[in-house]
């Protein structure tokens, strides 16, 4: 089993900023030259959907960006006044469901696993990984699917990719007929819904996803734009391709 224990024996309540400086041994091998350790015991079929499988389907040019990074999978993740801890028990207030350290060698990203099942887990792997991309994206690359956004506004389209998403894009539909727009509420709008997109991207790459249709999810038509924008941006890995089947068949 690819899981790795530190040296010396866990306290219940590790500060994040203490925890991943660890020592771990031994370490698993990633897709990417990534690393990854579980503090907790995972099946063969766990270790898998929970990172394995969806690293795999990070596009090697988005993995580029982000360099070397190691997932260091633990039992839950406190939301603390002091800072967020990696606990051992059950806490009794709020929890994390990722959080991430960078260092001068690599990026730590931190991923609870008890009571959530092993595929959320690895949705929040990807989505993790596709907030990570966002600042390390270029203008250009970034105008483009900024104008994309632009696109759909100025033809009303009101649904998203996720609930996030379509929060923040409310109040810009509800502003939509001012020849003024404020740039901050379009500069989340944009940044929340490329890191929605970018993870869904990726999940659409590891497995088939259902489309979800509705007032509330995005249209079909915009949402292929979306995809094949990105499969132009960070191409799929050779043997992954963009879920264009599952497309053609709700169009």
């Amino acid at each position: 089993m690819n899981l790795g224990t530190p040296k010396t024996p866990l306290r219940e309540a590790i500060p994040i900023s203490e925890y991943i400086h660890g020592t771990f041994v031994p370490l698993s091998n990633l897709p990417h030259g990534w690393e990854m350790h579980s503090a907790v015991p995972l099946t063969p079929a766990e270790d898998r959907t929970t990172v394995r499988e969806p690293a795999q389907a990070v596009p090697d040019s988005i993995a580029e960006r982000l360099g070397k990074l190691r997932v260091l999978v633990v039992p839950w993740v406190a939301c603390m006044e002091t800072g967020d801890e990696v606990r051992f028990t059950k806490p009794e207030g709020e929890t994390h469901s990722a959080v991430w350290l960078e260092t001068g060698e690599r990026i730590h990203l931190v991923l609870p696993c008890k009571e959530l099942d092993p595929h959320d887990t690895g949705l929040e792997f990807l989505a993790s990984i596709a907030e990570l991309l966002r600042p390390r994206l270029t203008a250009e690359e970034m105008g483009r699917f900024s104008r994309l956004l632009e696109a759909e506004l100025r033809a009303g389209v009101p649904g998203e990719i996720d609930e996030e998403a379509r929060a923040a894009k409310q109040p810009l539909l509800a502003r939509r007929a001012r020849r003024k727009r404020n740039p901050e509420l379009f500069e989340n709008y944009c940044d929340t819904s490329f890191v929605s997109t970018t993870a869904e991207y990726m999940h659409g790459l590891w497995h088939d996803v259902q489309i979800r249709v509705g007032p509330e999810h995005l249209p079909v038509l915009q949402l292929r734009r979306r995809m094949t924008l990105l499969a132009e941006m960070f191409p799929p890995n050779a043997g992954y391709s963009l879920f264009a089947e599952g497309l053609e068949k709700a169009e």
